[in-house]
């Protein structure tokens, strides 16, 4: 989205996430041809089936959580989301600064160390530092205190001139 009209700027994080659900699609396809060929109770088959077809949805639905809802820049907060959940929303004056960092060390969402990591398959490409605490929940741990966030996305430069363009 554009910003300039006082809209919301999203910024995709699905990049390069793709090939592994599609994989394990693959596999689950296979896997119902095979069952079908080889399991002869039909009871079974058709359980195993039911199985099969409630995983490759979930799958599908983790897909389109991650392209359907990104990360958001209102005109006064930061929106970060973890598919469809919002994971901290954070008032824009309490960001101190953005840069690009690459890092390869966290591939699985977490705080570690009073950041909060929400990394795509090959690490995150952004940091971003608070002025003061923020709480957040994630999943439904209990709330937790960060002072910044590394993240994944599509177009970080983007993100960083955006947030740039705010904390000056």
């Amino acid at each position: 989205m554009d910003d300039r009209h006082g809209q919301a700027a999203a910024f995709g994080y699905s990049t390069g996430t793709v090939a592994l659900p599609l994989a394990f699609m693959a596999a689950g396809l296979i896997e119902a041809v095979a069952i079908h060929l080889l399991v002869p109770w039909q009871w079974l088959r058709v359980t195993l089936l039911i199985a099969t077809i409630g995983s490759l949805l979930a799958v599908v639905g983790w897909l389109a959580g991650r392209a359907v809802h990104p990360h958001l820049v209102t005109e006064n907060e930061l929106v970060l989301r973890s598919g469809s959940a919002v994971v901290a929303t954070v008032d824009l004056a309490e960001i101190g600064a953005a840069r690009l960092i690459r890092r390869f060390d966290r591939t699985d969402e977490e705080v570690r160390d009073g950041r909060l990591y929400l990394p795509g398959p090959d690490g995150t490409v952004v940091d971003i530092d608070f002025r003061s605490d923020v709480a957040i929940t994630l999943r439904r741990d209990e709330p937790t205190v960060i002072t910044g966030v590394s993240l994944h996305l599509d177009d970080p430069r983007a993100m960083v001139d955006r947030l740039g363009a705010v904390t000056t």
